[in-house]
């Protein structure tokens, strides 16, 4: 039972997960094909669309970092933690959806 999943840009069907990126546009997460998304959104970074990868290596690495500092926010006793655990959370949610929504429904 797979999804069909379309490039945002091309509107092609993305069938394998290494052809995959996705990436942030009004706050909503929107699959590309990888040579699209290297073509023409990577250098742009707007308002409008953030230039890094959310399930790419920086992705990652990124919301590992999120969830340490998620986890570290309930053992320090500062207000301003709260605020940047929410931002943590963001980040984290981003990188969740962007997997369940997209990258679970396609080939290795």
């Amino acid at each position: 039972m797979t999804k069909s999943i379309h490039c945002d840009r091309c509107l092609k069907e993305i069938r394998i997960k290494g052809d995959l990126v996705t990436a942030t546009m009004f706050f909503q997460v929107v699959p590309y094909h990888e040579d699209c998304y290297a073509k023409d959104l990577k250098g742009a970074k707007t308002l409008l669309l953030n230039n890094q990868p959310i399930n790419g290596f920086s992705g990652n690495f990124l919301t590992l970092l999120a969830i340490a500092v998620f986890i570290a926010s309930f053992f320090i006793d500062d207000n301003s933690m709260i605020y940047l655990s929410v931002l943590a959370l963001i980040a984290i949610l981003y990188r969740l959806y962007s997997f369940f929504i997209f990258e679970r429904h396609l080939e290795k």
